[in-house]
C-alpha cells in the first residue's frame, strides 16, 4: 500500500520540476574573443540570449531568440545584430487549426528588405495539403504548394513551386 502511495507523488514532484524555470549560462573566452550565452526555459517558452566580443576592436554582435507557447500554438521572435551593426530579425505566429495548422509572420535581412510569409498544412479526407507563400518587399519570391492523397489504393502527390532565383532560402536546422 505505501508504494501506491509513494510513486504517483514522487511522479507529481517529478513533473513539477520539469516545468520549473531553468536557465543556464555558458561563457567561452578564446584569443579571438569572448563569448556568453544564456538560456532559459519556463513551461515551455524558451528564452536565449547571446553576445560576442572581439578583442581585436572590442566590436560585439549579439543574437536574441524568443519562443512562446500560446493557447492556439506557438509565437516567436528573434533579432541578430553582427559585428558591423547590421541587424536581421523576425516574428511568427502558428496556430493549430481543427484540422491543421496556419503561420504567418514577417523578417527584415541585414539589407533592410521586408518579408512576409504565410504557411498552412491541413489534412483532407483523402490526405494532406501544405502551402507556403514569401514576398519580398511586396513582390512574391517563393511560392510552393504540396498534396498527397490516396485515391482507390494509389498514393498520389502533386507538387507545385515558384522561386525567384535572387530567393535562396535557408534550410532548416543549417547555421551559419
Amino acid at each position: 500500500m505505501k508504494h501506491l502511495i509513494i510513486l504517483p507523488l514522487a511522479a507529481l514532484a517529478l513533473a513539477a520540476s520539469a516545468n520549473a524555470q531553468t536557465s543556464r549560462t555558458t561563457t567561452i573566452e578564446k584569443p579571438k574573443g569572448t563569448a556568453t550565452k544564456t538560456v532559459t526555459r519556463d513551461n515551455g517558452n524558451l528564452t536565449v540570449d547571446a553576445t560576442a566580443t572581439r578583442a581585436s576592436d572590442g566590436a560585439t554582435a549579439t543574437r536574441n531568440r524568443e519562443r512562446t507557447r500560446t493557447d492556439t500554438g506557438v509565437s516567436g521572435s528573434g533579432s541578430q545584430t553582427g559585428f558591423n551593426g547590421k541587424t536581421k530579425s523576425y516574428e511568427y505566429d502558428r496556430t493549430r487549426t481543427d484540422n491543421g495548422f496556419t503561420t504567418t509572420g514577417s523578417a527584415t535581412d541585414r539589407q533592410g528588405r521586408d518579408y512576409a510569409y504565410d504557411a498552412y498544412g491541413r489534412k483532407t479526407e483523402t490526405g494532406r495539403e501544405t502551402g507556403r507563400n514569401v514576398t519580398r518587399d511586396g513582390q512574391q519570391v517563393y511560392n510552393r504548394s504540396n498534396s498527397t492523397s490516396r485515391v482507390d489504393g494509389q498514393i498520389q502527390r502533386t507538387s507545385t513551386a515558384m522561386r525567384d532565383p535572387s530567393f535562396k532560402p535557408r534550410k532548416a536546422g543549417r547555421r551559419r
